[in-house]
């Protein structure tokens, strides 16, 4: 069956004006080149919370069944820790409206979930004083003035109204060591040149709200194509060294000498801490480092 071009193009614009359409039914807000309006659930997608510091994540496995409509929006912070928030829109916005830009936020509120409750557009600060889970809403007013419609950036202004966003916390009085900072070195002139690296330099910081008991960091080479695996010819390569106890809120400094044959020396390579008292105390998320 032959057809022209000419249908065909009149063909494919109205399919693209019934997904158009059959899209649009299916938001409430009002959505063109020239801007957008959004409000109550409609305008949930545009909302976030930001924080500035000493937010962790937690494995799913260890959010409580009640709680998991919340797994994808959920953190832990240590109990007495001062943190600063802030009510955000979302940049990502939602499947209609991207990349917004030029975003501010008007007047917002944030519900701690402890019976603290802050009016204010800028950073509020907050401390638990106890532990366990706590749902933190969001809720702001605001506008944009850039965005992609479609994929297609349009320079017209949006508006957002009513948006909330519910997140769920864990205050933890526990300790909570944390790979925060990774250097490497060269023991030789020679090494240096070739560069052959010689050692590792890895910061431990118990973020928590208690102190750590000691454990160990190691250092092992990695399977190729296959993640997290020790690669088994490299197994004797493999590196420990211990990691004294800390006090919440201190940091120490590990080296970890290493080496490797050449023809392996673009391998990953995966810095990890290791519980040696099988404690509660390290998250597996903020625990590894991976180089090559």
């Amino acid at each position: 069956m032959n057809i022209s071009k000419t249908k065909i193009g009149i063909f494919s614009i109205l399919i693209a004006f019934f997904m158009l359409c059959s899209i649009s039914a299916n938001f409430a807000g009002s959505y063109g080149n020239n801007g957008f309006d959004v409000a109550n659930v409609e305008a949930d997608d545009f909302t976030q919370l930001n924080a500035n510091k000493n937010i962790f994540s937690i494995e799913k496995g260890k959010i409580p069944k009640k709680y998991k409509q919340y797994e994808n929006y959920t953190f832990q912070i240590a109990k007495g820790s001062k943190i600063k928030y802030k009510a955000a829109i979302n940049p990502a916005g939602n499947v209609l409206v991207t990349n917004l830009k030029g975003t501010k936020v008007k007047n917002a509120v944030i519900n701690f979930g402890d019976g603290t409750k802050k009016k204010g557009a800028g950073w509020i600060s907050h401390t638990y004083k106890k532990a366990g889970w706590y749902k933190i809403t969001v809720n702001l007013n605001g506008t944009c003035t850039a965005f992609d419609f479609f994929g297609t950036p349009c320079n017209g202004s949006g508006k957002i109204t009513n948006g909330t966003k519910v997140y769920l916390v864990y205050v933890s009085n526990k300790p909570q060591l944390s790979l925060s900072k990774l250097t490497s070195g060269y023991t030789t002139l020679k090494n240096y040149k070739k560069g052959n690296i010689g050692y590792l330099d890895v910061k431990v910081t118990n973020v928590g709200a208690s102190s750590s008991k000691a454990t160990k960091i190691k250092m092992w080479y990695e399977q190729p194509n296959k993640f997290g695996k020790v690669y088994s010819k490299l197994k004797k390569y493999t590196k420990t060294a211990k990691l004294k106890a800390l006090k919440a809120g201190k940091s120490t400094t590990v080296r970890i000498y290493f080496s490797i044959p050449k023809k392996y020396a673009k391998l990953w390579k995966n810095i990890k801490l290791d519980s040696l008292n099988r404690v509660n105390q390290i998250s597996k998320t903020d625990s590894l480092f991976r180089f090559r």
